[in-house]
């Protein structure tokens, strides 16, 4: 049996129990670009904000992958992948 055929016959085996594989919670990802250190600590000024930061994570520092623009920056997050000319 070919390496094709066995990647066909996995992916019909699997497409049955797809409910099974996609049950969980749902990961929802904000990038939020152009917004200054500490606007999201300041919660009387933007409240649609405070239900995200007591519920939700985030980060205090991320070293852009590619500083000058925003696009690779959020295909390395979401991917895992970082430049070439690192």
């Amino acid at each position: 049996m070919s390496a094709s055929s066995l990647h066909l016959l996995l992916l019909l085996l699997l497409v049955p129990h797809r409910h099974q594989l996609l049950q969980g919670a749902p990961l929802l990802v904000f990038l939020v670009d152009g917004f200054r250190y500490d606007y999201i600590s300041d919660l009387t000024g933007l409240p649609g904000f405070r239900e995200l930061v007591e519920r939700g994570v985030k980060v205090d520092y991320v070293t852009p992958d590619f500083p000058s623009l925003s696009y690779p920056n959020y295909y390395s997050l979401m991917t895992g992948r970082t430049s070439a000319w690192e």
